[in-house]
């Protein structure tokens, strides 16, 4: 009989037990989705792809750009991690190519801060979309090559008002690739990194353009600022060829 008893109350102790701790994780998880819920309504998920309309048009004075987000894949990831997607469709900006062909050129600026934006270059022919992203900076201006099968884009980069560095990219429109200088060294001084003020730029014929900058010995800051500061800059003039890519 006492056998009995003592196994009645272990069954007793087991069930309490267990229902005791059911008890207690349907607490936990209950304050954890609470917690979630609270989280996502202060800060916001991510836009979800199937969120995105597939179709979007970015919208200038002068031009409409039809954009299917599936041609444009570091856009449509850009859109995706920002709050109200719509509102920064509205906000990118395009500038359209001057190029006498079937094909349109146009460079798309978005994430906007107040130093730098990210930039796509977009190519629409008969085959589609396709796009080529490019540096972030401020895209300042831009010039075709004689056969307009190249463009040179200048990027300028302000250092508190006082010191403007630029870089220039060229870009190949049919390959729509980004086309490597000849000389490492211009390459890392004048693209690749913002070094020196690019006051001008020209092209010499199809492969060759010339670059006008500070004639300094050094691109140091308070050596920059002072020129900047000067009346009577001294500059010189850079030559530049562009390897091929053939």
């Amino acid at each position: 009989m006492k056998k009995k008893f003592l196994l009645l109350l272990l069954f007793v102790v087991l069930v309490t037990s267990a229902v005791i701790i059911l008890w207690f994780d349907r607490l936990k998880s209950s304050a954890f989705q609470t917690e979630m819920g609270n989280d996502a309504n202060s800060v916001g998920l991510p836009n979800q792809a199937s969120s995105l309309p597939n179709i979007i048009e970015i919208i200038n004075e002068e031009a409409t750009l039809q954009l299917s987000l599936n041609d444009v894949p570091e856009y449509k990831r850009h859109l995706m991690n920002e709050w109200d997607f719509q509102t920064e469709i509205d906000r990118t900006q395009l500038e359209v190519l001057k190029v006498p062909s079937s094909e349109t050129y146009s460079m798309l600026k978005y994430g906007c801060g107040t130093k730098a934006c990210s930039t796509l270059f977009v190519k629409t022919d008969d085959i589609g979309t396709h796009s080529l992203p490019l540096p972030e900076g401020i895209l300042q201006d831009y010039k075709l090559s004689s056969d307009y099968q190249q463009v040179l884009i200048r990027y300028a980069y302000d250092e508190g008002g006082l010191v403007k560095r630029q870089i220039l990219v060229a870009v190949d429109l049919k390959k729509l690739e980004i086309i490597p200088y000849a000389s490492t060294d211009l390459e890392e001084a004048f693209m690749l990194k913002p070094t020196w003020p690019i006051i001008s730029y020209d092209w010499i014929d199809n492969n060759h353009f010339t670059i006008e900058t500070a004639a300094l010995e050094t691109s140091e800051y308070n050596v920059l600022k002072e020129w900047f500061d000067s009346n009577d800059r001294e500059t010189r003039k850079v030559t530049i060829r562009l390897n091929s890519l053939d």
